[in-house]
């Protein structure tokens, strides 16, 4: 961290420690050039890349209400522990009944200074907007962690659906089904997910339930499965969970569960339409077979998910 001139500790109040909900652990490399001040220009993207992982958790665990807060504090924290830190960089995210907790390791012992800085200095602000934006804020007593928190306050539009991904836990959400399937990441798994969508779909749905053709239903399951093996880069014994379900909504869902938090380029990959004479790919075959697409971070990887309501039957 930044050489020690004026320590900073926050009189403020304890850390809040209650039961801790799930969060996401996770860790950016650092690249060599990052040091002393500077950013190389491979690691200028990394506060980009937290700032997408933890909006995403924000809107999995209901609280889309934060992320303008959580945005300026990820940004900041980050920041920081690539220019004066030593080694990765952590991110740890995660909910206790009252706060979210941010916490970013830095690899350095040295304690953050809190600086004034000049109305002309570009730099030099980042604890000081850590300290007026957040709840609390502090450092580990080794100096590697420094950690704010954000009171679960509900703001403007957290208790509205528009633009906010659900992904149910299956395992507590209202279902009428579910059925999960552990597949080994290898060449097979892709076909395997396919062929257990068809087996499934055949034999727990039925036409009251209004959804179409099985066969459009197992390639949505197959699209999610590929996305999951091509871009998860895990060895062949390692295992992708696969989940579905029918809610007791009526609506259909698909989880694929993958060992990686990030999802490069999300926003990009659910819009994305091809130009004429272009091969159609990926996700965007999912949401023409009519799949709302989602994922969040969890503490061990991923969810990503299709969600697919039921047509209307008629009368």
């Amino acid at each position: 961290m930044t050489p020690p001139a004026t320590v900073a500790r926050t009189g403020l109040r304890a850390t809040p420690r209650l039961r801790v909900y799930p969060g996401f652990n996770m860790s950016f490399e650092r690249d060599e050039g990052s040091t002393d001040g500077v950013i190389a220009d491979a690691d200028r993207a990394v506060p980009g890349r937290a700032r997408v992982i933890v909006r995403a958790g924000l809107r999995y665990w209901g609280w889309p209400g934060l992320i303008e807060s959580a945005d300026v504090l990820v940004t900041e924290l980050v920041t920081n522990a690539l220019e004066h830190g030593g080694g990765d960089v952590g991110l740890r995210v995660y909910l206790t009944d009252t706060h979210l907790l941010i916490e970013v390791r830095d690899g350095s012992h040295q304690l953050p200074v809190l600086r004034k800085a000049a109305p002309d200095d570009e730099n030099g602000r980042g604890l000081l907007l850590v300290r007026a934006i957040s709840d609390a804020w502090g450092v580990s007593s080794d100096g590697m962690t420094t950690w704010c928190s954000l009171p679960l306050v509900r703001r403007n539009g957290d208790m509205e659906h528009d633009g906010v991904a659900v992904i149910p836990d299956l395992g507590c959400a209202a279902t009428s089904w579910v059925q999960k399937v552990e597949f080994r990441a290898n060449r097979h798994v892709v076909g395997n997910a396919y062929r257990y969508t068809r087996l499934y779909l055949n034999a727990y749905l039925a036409a009251e339930h209004g959804f179409g053709d099985i066969e459009d239903l197992a390639t949505i399951g197959r699209v999610l499965m590929a996305n999951a093996f091509a871009h998860t880069c895990v060895p062949e014994y390692a295992v992708i969970t696969m989940r579905w379900a029918l809610l007791q909504s009526g609506e259909l869902v698909f989880q694929v569960h993958d060992g990686r938090v990030e999802f490069p380029d999300f926003d990009k990959a659910v819009t994305w339409e091809p130009a004429e004479g272009e091969r159609p790919r990926g996700l965007w075959t999912a949401r023409r077979l009519g799949a709302e697409i989602s994922y969040a971070p969890t503490d061990a990887g991923k969810i990503v998910q299709a969600l697919i309501k039921p047509r209307a039957l008629p009368v």
